[in-house]
């Protein structure tokens, strides 16, 4: 089961990653199917790192506000 939601989490990832470089690039007024698949592959798999970094950054957010409202009782 947990190998399942991590293939489904990392297939969602990556449908979310590539939506997301579509949207800059077209943005930049650039046609993503103009690039070469290396290179659009490239750029989805730095958009899934910085996913993945943003995410990391938004739990210990969370973690240290969870813990500042244990500690001051609010």
């Amino acid at each position: 089961m947990y190998k399942e939601m991590k293939q489904t989490f990392q297939s969602e990832l990556e449908q979310y990653a590539k939506a997301n470089i579509i949207k800059k690039l077209e943005k930049q007024g650039l046609e993503y199917k103009l690039l070469e698949t290396e290179e659009f592959e490239s750029l989805v798999l730095d958009e899934i790192e910085i996913l993945k970094t943003d995410s990391k950054k938004v739990g210990a957010g969370i973690g240290i506000g969870i813990l500042i409202s244990l500690v001051t009782g609010i």
